[in-house]
C-alpha cells in the first residue's frame, strides 16, 4: 500500500518534469546549433588570427635571441615558428569570407615574407661574425705560438742584443694575449667599451710587431717577422670586418623590430577586430534563445514545486504517522520501559514493521541481564590488559636505559685504554727526540755550513714529532676533577684574543658575538680555553682570506636541562659529505702536516664537560661546529647544583 503511493507520487513529479525538460531540450537544440557555427567557422577564423600574431612575435623574439646567443636550438624554434605562421595563415584564408579579410590576409603574408628574409639574413650575419672570431682568434693564437717557440729559438746568444730581443717577444705576446681577451670580451657583449679597448688593444699590437721589426734581426728573424706582420695585417682586417659586421647587425635589428611592430599593428587594429565581429552575431542569437527558455523556466520552476510539494506532503502524511508510532515505541525502550508495544492498524508494511519491533523488544527483555554480566565481564578485562601494557612499557624503557648505559660504559673503558696507550708511546718517544734535538744543537754550534739544509729538514721533523708527541699526550691525559664555576663568554673572549695574531695574519676577522652567557657552570677553565682555542684557530686555517670567523652562543633548554649551546662558523669550502662521520676520530686529518688529533682532543674535553659536541655545514657555505654544554642547575632551596663528572667529583 505505502509502496503504491510513493510510486503514483513519483510519476506525477516526474511526468511534470519531463515535460519541462522537453522545452527546455528544444531550446538548448537551437543554442547548440548557433554555437556549433561559432566553434566551426567563426572561432577558428578567430583563433587562426590570434595565432599568426604570436608567431609573428614568437618569430621576431627567437630571431633577436639568436643574434645574442647564437644557439642552434633557438634557430630550430624560428624554424617551427614560420612554419606555424604559414599553416594558421593558409586557415585564415581558407575561413575569409569577406574582401577586406582576403586583402588583409595576402598584406600580412607579404610582409612576414619580408621580415623573414631579414631574420634569415641576421642569423646568417651573426653566423659569419662568429666565424671571423675564431678566425681571429686562430690569427692570435699562431702569433703566440710563434713567439713563444719559434722567435725564441734563433734569439740572439750575445747580451745586449738577446735582452732586447727577448723583451720585444714578451711584450709581442703579452698584447697577443691581451687582444685576444679584449675579443672574446666584445664577442659576449659588443659595448662601447669593449669595442674602445679591443680597438685600442689592436694598436698596441700593431706597435710590438713594429718594434720587434725595428730590432737588428738576422736573416731567420726577418722571415719570422715577416710573418709575424702578415698575421697582424690579417688580424687588422678581420677586426675592422667583426666591428663593421656588429654596427650592420644592428641596423638591421633596428629595421627588423620595426617591422615587426608594423605587423602586430595590422593586427591589433584590423585582422582581430574584424575576427571578433564574426563571432558576436552566433552568439547574439544563442542568447536570445537562451533568455527565451529561462524566462519559460521561471514559471516552470515554481509551478514543478507547488506540484511536488502538494504531492510530498501527501506522502509524508502516509509515511509519518506509522513513524511516529515507531520513533514513539524507541524512545519507551529507550527509557527502560520493555514491557512497551506498538498497536497494529493495518497490513502494509509499517505494521509489518511493528510486529518485528515488538518482536526485537521481547528478545532484548531477555537478553537485558546477559549483556549486564558481561558488561562487567568486558570492564575488568580491560583493566587488566591496561595494567599489561604499562608493566611492558615500563621493562621497555629500562631495557634501553640498560643498553645505553653499557654503551657508554665501553666506550668510556676503551677511551681510557686508548689514553693510557698514547700516554704510554708519547713518553718513549719523546725521550730520543730529545736526544736527536740536543745533537742537532751540538751540530749548529760546532758548524753554521756543513749540512745545514739536512739540519733543518731533521729540525723541522723533530718539531713535527714533537707536535704529534703533545697532542698524544693530551689525548692520554686523565680527565680532571679540577672544576669551578665560570662563565663560557669569558673563555671565548680570552680563545678569541690568543688567536688574533694568527687571525690578522691569515686576513680573517673574528667576529665574538658571545659578549657574556647568563647563567654558570662547573668547568676547568684551562681545558675550556683549549677548546675554544683549537676550534677557533682551525676556522680561521679554513677560512679564506677577507672572511670572518663567527662565533655565537644561545640558552637552550632539552629535556627540562638548561643548555648553552656555542657555535663556532667559518666562511670556507665546509667539509666533505664523507669525512663527516670521522672528524672526531683519532689521527683522521685531511691536511698533510696535521696530526689528527685535535678535534679528537675537542671531543674528549667537552664530553668531560658533560657536554656534546657536533659538526655540520651551514646552508649559506662555511662549516659550523656546534657545542652544548650544561649549565649550573638551581635547587629548591635556591643554592646552586654542582654537576659532577662520573667519578663523583665535583
Amino acid at each position: 500500500m505505502v509502496k503504491a503511493k510513493i510510486y503514483a507520487g513519483i510519476a506525477i513529479i516526474v511526468a511534470f518534469g519531463v515535460m519541462s525538460m522537453l522545452y527546455v531540450h528544444r531550446g538548448l537544440d537551437e543554442v547548440v546549433g548557433h554555437l556549433t557555427k561559432l566553434e566551426q567557422i567563426d572561432a577558428p577564423f578567430s583563433i587562426a588570427a590570434l595565432e599568426m600574431e604570436k608567431n609573428v612575435g614568437e618569430y621576431a623574439y627567437g630571431v633577436l635571441q639568436y643574434v645574442a646567443q647564437p644557439l642552434p636550438d633557438i634557430r630550430a624554434e624560428t624554424a617551427n615558428d614560420s612554419a606555424d605562421f604559414s599553416r594558421y595563415h593558409a586557415n585564415y584564408m581558407q575561413l575569409s569570407s569577406t574582401e577586406r579579410e582576403i586583402e588583409l590576409g595576402r598584406h600580412l603574408a607579404a610582409e612576414f615574407k619580408t621580415l623573414s628574409g631579414i631574420g634569415t639574413t641576421l642569423m646568417e650575419k651573426r653566423d659569419a661574425l662568429d666565424a671571423s672570431f675564431e678566425r681571429i682568434t686562430g690569427l692570435l693564437n699562431q702569433i703566440d705560438a710563434l713567439a713563444d717557440h719559434r722567435m725564441l729559438a734563433v734569439a740572439p746568444s750575445r747580451e745586449p742584443a738577446r735582452r732586447q730581443t727577448l723583451v720585444a717577444i714578451g711584450n709581442l705576446e703579452s698584447q697577443a694575449a691581451r687582444t685576444g681577451f679584449w675579443l672574446s670580451a666584445y664577442a659576449r657583449r659588443p659595448t662601447a667599451q669593449a669595442t674602445s679597448q679591443l680597438l685600442e688593444k689592436v694598436a698596441e699590437l700593431d706597435s710590438a710587431v713594429a718594434g720587434y721589426r725595428r730590432l737588428s734581426l738576422g736573416p731567420e728573424e726577418r722571415r719570422l717577422a715577416a710573418e709575424v706582420e702578415t698575421l697582424r695585417v690579417q688580424v687588422r682586417h678581420g677586426v675592422d670586418e667583426l666591428l663593421a659586421g656588429e654596427d650592420a647587425i644592428n641596423t638591421m635589428a633596428m629595421q627588423f623590430v620595426r617591422l615587426q611592430n608594423a605587423i602586430d599593428d595590422v593586427s591589433d587594429e584590423e585582422i582581430e577586430p574584424l575576427a571578433a565581429k564574426g563571432l558576436t552575431a552566433p552568439q547574439k542569437e544563442a542568447d536570445r534563445i537562451a533568455v527565451r527558455v529561462l524566462n519559460m523556466l521561471g514559471y516552470a520552476i515554481p509551478l514543478y514545486l507547488v506540484v511536488a510539494l502538494v504531492v510530498g506532503a501527501l506522502l509524508i502524511m502516509t509515511v509519518v504517522r506509522p513513524l511516529r508510532r515507531l520513533a514513539s515505541g524507541t524512545k519507551a525502550i529507550g527509557d527502560g520501559d520493555l514491557a512497551y508495544r506498538i498497536i497494529e492498524h493495518g497490513k502494509d508494511e509499517f505494521d509489518a514493521l511493528a510486529q518485528q519491533f515488538n518482536l526485537m523488544v521481547a528478545r532484548l527483555q531477555e537478553s537485558t541481564v546477559s549483556k549486564a554480566l558481561l558488561e562487567a565481564s568486558e570492564q575488568k578485562l580491560r583493566l587488566t590488559v591496561s595494567e599489561l601494557r604499562q608493566e611492558i612499557e615500563e621493562r621497555e624503557l629500562s631495557e634501553r636505559e640498560r643498553a645505553k648505559l653499557q654503551a657508554e660504559l665501553r666506550r668510556s673503558e676503551a677511551m681510557a685504554a686508548i689514553g693510557a696507550l698514547m700516554a704510554g708511546v708519547a713518553h718513549e718517544v719523546r725521550n730520543p727526540l730529545f736526544g736527536i734535538s740536543s745533537t742537532l744543537d751540538a751540530m749548529e754550534a760546532g758548524s753554521n755550513h756543513v749540512g745545514g739544509r739536512h739540519r733543518e729538514v731533521l729540525r723541522r721533523e723533530v718539531r713535527r714529532l714533537n707536535k704529534l708527541m703533545t697532542d698524544l699526550l693530551e689525548y692520554g691525559r686523565p680527565p680532571t676533577d679540577t672544576f669551578a664555576s665560570g662563565r663560557l663568554g669569558t673563555v671565548i673572549a680570552e680563545a678569541s684574543h690568543i688567536c688574533g695574531a694568527t687571525a690578522d695574519a691569515a686576513e680573517v676577522a673574528i667576529v665574538n658575538q658571545v659578549d657574556t652567557c647568563d647563567g654558570a657552570m662547573q668547568m676547568n677553565h684551562g681545558r675550556m680555553l683549549q677548546v675554544f682555542v683549537n676550534l677557533i684557530e682551525n676556522a680561521v686555517q679554513h677560512a679564506p682570506a677577507g672572511s670572518e670567523v663567527t662565533i655565537s652562543a644561545s640558552m637552550i633548554e632539552d629535556n627540562g636541562q638548561r643548555l648553552v649551546e656555542c657555535c663556532v662558523q667559518d666562511r670556507g669550502a665546509g667539509f666533505a659529505t664523507d669525512d663527516l662521520p670521522f672528524l672526531f676520530d683519532p689521527f683522521f686529518t685531511r691536511r698533510r702536516k696535521g696530526t689528527g688529533l685535535g678535534l679528537a682532543i675537542v671531543q674528549r674535553i667537552v664530553e668531560q664537560h658533560k657536554g656534546t659536541i657536533a659538526a655540520h655545514n651551514s646552508a649559506q657555505g662555511g662549516a659550523v661546529m656546534v657545542l652544548r654544554l650544561p649549565l649550573i642547575a638551581s635547587s629548591h632551596d635556591g643554592e646552586p647544583v654542582v654537576v659532577t663528572d662520573d667519578t663523583g667529583n665535583d
